[in-house]
């Protein structure tokens, strides 16, 4: 590996652990409680799914049906994915509402990981320009509803390719009820 790019990746690998840090506190300020990042993971080339990252051991569920998706521009053009699986978006949405039983509506769900996703990036988004000294900002989310895995994997090609370097850290609380993914997929070169 030339070292140039050596030095570029473990920049990258820096940058998303400092934003997964801040989404961390902001994830367990919305949902009163602790909430851990795993190690960032990186995963170069190709479209190869979703990687069980230190943490994701006490998942019990990895299909990543929900998902938030932003595009980073500034000091580090970046696509940025906060994925949840199916059971942690209703507990998520459940405890950030206080609703404990009973049906939630499509709509309630899809404002509330809307909201969710919003904040988390825009935690990522000003840690890393923070650490960089510089100007970020997240773009309007787009929320995946339905197999989040799949439309990200979508998404990052239609934008750089499938043969691209992506970041991954694993948030989740101590029991494992809620936990998501933070997903960072450099665009373009660190300024």
């Amino acid at each position: 590996m030339d070292p140039r790019h050596k030095t570029e990746i473990d920049r990258l690998t820096e940058l998303a652990s400092v934003g997964a840090e801040q989404a961390a506190a902001a994830f367990g300020q919305l949902v009163d409680r602790d909430i851990y990042t795993g190690a960032p993971t990186l995963v170069e080339g190709g479209d190869r799914g979703l990687v069980n990252t230190p943490g994701s051991e006490r998942v019990p569920d990895t299909s990543w049906c929900t998902g938030v998706f932003f595009e980073f521009e500034g000091c580090l053009d970046a696509l940025v994915g906060i994925l949840f699986p199916g059971a942690a978006s209703e507990a998520l949405v459940r405890r950030i509402l206080g609703v404990e039983s009973g049906d939630l509506s499509p709509s309630l769900i899809e404002s509330a990981l809307m909201e969710v996703g919003n904040i988390l990036a825009s935690h990522v988004a000003s840690s890393i320009a923070d650490t960089l000294q510089a100007r970020l900002l997240p773009s309007i989310p787009t929320l995946a509803m339905d197999n989040a895995e799949s439309a990200l994997g979508v998404w990052i090609a239609e934008r750089v390719g499938t043969d691209v370097v992506r970041i991954e850290c694993a948030l989740h609380d101590e029991s494992g009820e809620l936990h998501g993914r933070l997903i960072l997929v450099p665009t373009e070169s660190i300024d």
